[in-house]
Order: structure tokens, then sequence, then C-alpha cells
């Protein structure tokens, strides 16, 4: 255990930082378990007061790829954005945002540095869509028949960083906000998922 190792009184200071970033990277990994448990709990009982109000899909979009731009930067992941002035449907913002930050979190985890991940959204009649599609490791048969199966993590050598409950709230909480979301994947060749909701009257 890095906490009983850092003990240790002869460590060398390179040792000894090595083992408290493991300390703190385990510690932040439960705590966001334990925080993504308590959000899914929540959901699927609708136990969070939803606040449904007309929500401009673009607007909160941009504000999404905003906050992941530099960690795609970082990785070197090219994120291609198209998207309408103005799209409204009838959601809770808060509610919506779990869906766009797992999706967009997940096309960068799986997606490879010089790949490239792309964000449509578009409307149609009364639905309005947004499809996140990435050239990533994809998923096999096996896996996309679990995707959205609470704990379930295909494959692991990407799995470091996730804790198999990302895609489960996706799904409810497209649910709560009346919509559908797909999911369609090959190995090797990437994953596309599409959320379709409800445009606002």
């Amino acid at each position: 255990c890095y906490v009983q190792l850092l003990g240790k009184p002869d460590l060398s200071d390179e040792q000894r930082s090595r083992y408290a970033g493991a300390v703190t990277d385990a510690s932040e990994r439960l705590g966001q378990f334990v925080t993504n448990i308590l959000k899914l709990s929540k959901l699927e009982n609708q136990r969070i007061g939803l606040q449904i109000e007309s929500c401009d899909l673009p607007r909160q979009l941009a504000d999404a790829v905003l906050a992941f731009g530099d960690l795609f930067d970082s990785k070197g992941v090219e994120l291609d954005v198209d998207m309408e002035d103005r799209a409204l449907v009838r959601a809770d913002p808060g509610v919506l945002e779990v869906v766009w930050s797992n999706i967009l979190g997940n096309a960068l985890k799986f997606t490879d540095p010089g790949g490239h991940v792309s964000l449509r959204q578009s409307s149609d009649d009364d639905i309005v869509s947004v499809e996140i599609r990435d050239d990533g490791c994809g998923m096999s048969a096996e896996e996309l028949a679990h995707v959205f199966d609470k704990f379930y993590q295909g494959d692991t050598s990407h799995a470091a960083r996730g804790n198999g409950l990302g895609m489960a709230m996706v799904r409810r909480a497209v649910e709560l906000s009346g919509g559908t979301v797909t999911l369609s994947s090959v190995v090797d060749e990437g994953t596309v998922v599409l959320v379709r909701l409800p445009a606002a009257a």
C-alpha cells in the first residue's frame, strides 16, 4: 500500500513524490466514484428536484466544449464542432450537463493522440439531435450490449480513470429529459453516440 510505503524513512524525494501522487490519484478516483454513485442513485429514483426550463442546447454544448478544450489540446485530439445558433429544449440544464460531460469525456479517453472527435447538433421537426463521434478504439458487440449497465467496463486498458457509471448516468439523464440515447461502435474504428431530445414548443 502506498500509504504504508510513505512511512518508510529511507525514501528518496522522487519515490516519496511518486507514492504521494498515487495516493492523491486514488483518493480523487474514490471521491469521483462516490459522487457518481450518489448522482446515479438520485437520477434513478428521481430524487433530484428537476428544474425544467427552456434550455438553449447549442449554448450549453459550447460551454461543455470549452470546458474540455484544454484537455483535448493537451492530448492532441482534434475536436470539430458544428451547431445551430439556437435550439431550445425543455429540460433541467444540470441533468443535461451530466450527459455532455460523460460523452465528451469518454470520447477523449478512448481516442488516441492524433485522433478526431466531432460534435454535430441539428434540429428536425420536433427533435433536437446531438451526435458525438470519435475514431478511437471502439467497442466489440459484447461491450456494446452492456455499455449502459452499471459498473460494466469493457476494455480495461482504458478504464484506469473510469468506474462503469458514466453511460448508465447518461441514459437515465436523457430519459428524465424525455429523450433517447443510442450508441454504435466498431473495434478500432470508433464510436458514435446519438442523443435525441424533444424541442421546446
